[in-house]
C-alpha cells in the first residue's frame, strides 16, 4: 500500500494511492475506531492487526477517488523520532577525506523539523549560509524493537519513505586549527524546516527488498547525487539492529540511512573536501541559493521537490 497524507478542511487526511488516484481512507478508519482526520503515527502505534484491516478495507468503494495532482501533501507522518546514519556511503566519505569509521555515525534530528513533500525549506541567515542537501532513505518502525538480530530487522519495519536530511554546514562544521575540524551535529543538523519527509509511505510488502533501490538529487534539474541502496556500507537491517541495541525503537520512529556523494559539502575546500571528478552525471555545486529547488528522488517510492527560501 502507498499512504499519502493529505490537507483537507478537517485537517490533514490519509489515502491510498492508486495510479494518479487517492482514495480517501477516513470511513475505513473510523470504522476502525479511529477519528476523523487520523494520522499515520497512530494508525502505525496501533498495531499489526489495524494495519491488516486498513489495507482490507481501502480496497472497498467507500471513498471517491480524487486525483493525487489536485493535492496538496503533508509529510505522510511525524515520526515519533528520527535516528540518523552518517558515514554511510564511501563516496561521501572519500569526498569529504574521512575513513570509514567502525561504527556507523549516530545522532538524533528533531521532528518538529519535518515538513511536506512540497513544502518549502526556510533558511535563516543568522543561522547559516551554507544550506545543504542530503538524499536519504527513511525506515519506518511499526514493531518495537529492542536487541533484534540482523536475520530478523526487516520484520520490524513497517514502510519506508524518503527524508532530505537538510544540513547547515557552518554549524556542522567548524574550523578551529589548520586542517582540523570539530563535527556538530545537532547545530548542523537539527533545526527549523530540516526534515522534508514523502511524498508517501510505501508499506514494508510491496518494497519487500530495500537493498537496490537508486537514490537521487536535483538542484534546478542538474544531477548533484547518484548512488544506489546496494553501495551502502551499513545496510537498513544492520542499522536496526545496531540501534535497537542502545534503546527501544518505537513503533512510528524513522531511521534515516545516510546519504551518498554529492552534498555541497563534498566541494567545499574551506570545510576540508575533496571535490573529485565523477563519472556517473553528477555535476559538482554551490550550496543551495535562496529560489533554487531541490528534488530527492528514491526508486520505488517517488520524488521530494522543496523550495529554499529566505525566511
Amino acid at each position: 500500500m502507498r499512504i499519502v497524507a493529505f490537507r483537507s478542511p478537517l485537517g490533514s487526511r490519509l489515502g491510498r494511492v492508486d495510479g494518479d488516484l487517492v482514495r480517501p481512507v477516513d470511513g475505513d478508519l473510523e470504522a476502525l475506531g479511529f477519528p476523523p482526520a487520523s494520522d499515520l503515527q497512530a494508525v502505525i502505534a496501533a498495531g499489526p492487526e489495524t494495519w491488516a484491516a486498513l489495507e482490507r478495507a481501502s480496497r472497498g468503494p467507500s471513498a471517491t477517488a480524487v486525483p493525487l495532482a489536485s493535492l496538496s501533501l503533508d509529510p505522510p507522518l511525524v515520526p515519533a523520532a528520527i535516528i540518523c546514519g552518517g558515514a554511510n556511503f564511501a563516496d561521501h566519505l572519500d569526498e569529504t577525506h574521512r575513513e570509514q569509521p567502525t561504527h556507523v555515525e549516530f545522532f538524533v534530528k528533531s521532528p518538529t523539523g519535518v515538513v511536506g513533500p512540497h513544502d518549502d525549506v526556510r533558511m535563516d541567515a543568522r543561522l547559516s549560509v551554507k544550506y545543504d542537501y542530503e538524499v536519504e532513505l527513511a525506515v519506518i518502525i511499526g514493531r518495537a524493537a529492542r536487541d533484534v538480530p540482523r536475520e530478523r530487522a526487516l520484520d520490524h519495519v513497517f514502510g519506508y519513505t524518503i527524508i532530505n536530511d537538510v544540513s547547515i554546514r557552518d554549524q556542522q562544521v567548524v574550523p578551529f586549527d589548520p586542517g582540523r575540524f570539530q563535527l556538530r551535529f545537532g547545530e548542523g543538523k537539527s533545526y527549523q524546516d530540516s526534515a522534508p519527509l514523502g511524498p508517501c509511505v510505501v508499506t514494508a510488502d510491496e518494497l519487500a527488498d530495500p537493498s537496490r533501490l537508486a537514490l537521487r538529487t536535483w538542484v534546478d534539474g542538474v544531477l548533484r547525487q547518484n548512488n544506489a541502496m546496494t553501495n551502502i556500507i551499513w545496510d537498513v537491517p544492520a542499522l536496526i539492529s545496531y540501534y535497537s541495541s542502545f534503546m527501544t525503537l518505537v513503533p512510528g520512529l524513522v531511521i534515516a540511512c545516510g546519504t551518498p556523494g554529492g552534498p555541497a559539502l563534498g566541494s567545499d575546500v574551506e570545510l576540508g573536501a575533496d571535490p573529485y571528478g565523477r563519472r556517473d552525471g553528477v555535476q559538482r555545486g554551490a550550496y543551495v541559493a535562496p529560489g533554487q529547488i531541490v528534488e530527492c528522488e528514491i526508486e520505488g517510492i517517488g520524488r521530494l521537490a522543496n523550495r529554499y527560501v529566505m525566511a
